[in-house]
């Protein structure tokens, strides 16, 4: 766990060890925002207190990135002296999967295959964590009123989920995108996400990006516009590989087994053709050419 860093007037970013999580956090005259929770109690808990060496201002909104419990679960810490925030289809995924994925870890305590470094007593808590619902819900952007300065909250389509927000903060060019971009590993294609539509989802972002602008991943350390155009550039030939298999009729266990071409290891990007061929469907026969006379 390292300490605050500030961004700019009032705006900091702590990376917590546990799901290498970026936590933002903005104030304003009228109070301070919180961008993500944590995964359980006891971590919300240790971040309220980790806010109050930085500011004794009330938190009085918190906005989450997309559903996904590593930034969701601690939002009952806040509430109900602060708002929360989210694209209407994260607050609807937290109030469906959050309880699913609550019940998955009662029924199998100890570690977790794909969080190998999070103590099995850790996980316990994120089943026992409380979950409450929602407050405010958008679909496309909401402004949030500080006081003395706005922070902007967009949609600006599917990809990790589609849910995604970005959390911009005007006056310092600073822009929290959750994990619509990673730093830490490559970005995770989860049973939810979208990777055909996911490299415009972040050419839009790329769109509202100045040379100067910060931009916070959800997991990772703080990167530029250069590093979401790289990263922009993988998602793009992840889905066009994708598309392109499709297209040449290539099977779904075919296309599983396909190594080349890929930024990313093919057992990382297992979810994402899965995703891709459910999306466009079972690929038709590749049409062999007419023969003429001869």
């Amino acid at each position: 766990m390292s300490d605050w860093t500030e961004l700019g007037d009032r705006c900091w970013v702590r990376r917590y060890h546990e799901w290498d999580l970026n936590i933002g956090l903005v104030v304003g005259s009228e109070g301070a925002l919180v961008i993500d929770t944590r995964a359980t109690t006891a971590q919300a808990e240790e971040l309220l207190a980790e806010i109050r060496e930085l500011t004794d201002a009330p938190v009085r909104w918190v906005v989450n990135t997309h559903a996904h419990f590593d930034h969701t679960f601690g939002n009952h810490v806040f509430t109900p002296d602060a708002a929360t925030y989210a694209q209407e289809n994260a607050a609807t995924a937290l109030a469906e999967r959050g309880p699913e994925l609550q019940q998955h870890y009662r029924d199998n305590p100890g570690p977790d295959l794909s969080f190998p470094e999070i103590p099995a007593a850790v996980l316990a808590q994120v089943a026992d964590t409380e979950l409450v619902a929602i407050d405010n819900t958008f679909a496309v952007a909401k402004v949030i009123d500080l006081g003395d300065r706005r922070v902007e909250l967009l949609h600006l389509g599917n990809g990790h989920t589609d849910g995604d927000v970005v959390v911009v903060v005007p006056d310092v060019d600073v822009f929290f995108v959750g994990d619509l971009v990673e730093e830490s590993a490559p970005p995770s294609y989860g049973d939810d996400s979208y990777p055909l539509e996911w490299p415009d989802t972040v050419d839009r972002l790329i769109g509202l990006l100045s040379a100067t602008a910060r931009v916070v991943p959800g997991h990772g350390a703080v990167v530029d516009a250069e590093f979401v155009r790289d990263q922009a550039g993988d998602l793009g030939t992840v889905a066009n590989t994708i598309s392109g298999l499709h297209h040449a009729g290539t099977s779904l266990e075919a296309a599983l087994a396909h190594t080349d071409d890929w930024p990313w290891s093919v057992a990382h990007l297992e979810n994402a053709v899965r995703r891709g061929y459910q999306v466009l469907g079972t690929p038709r026969r590749p049409t062999l050419p007419l023969l003429g006379p001869g």
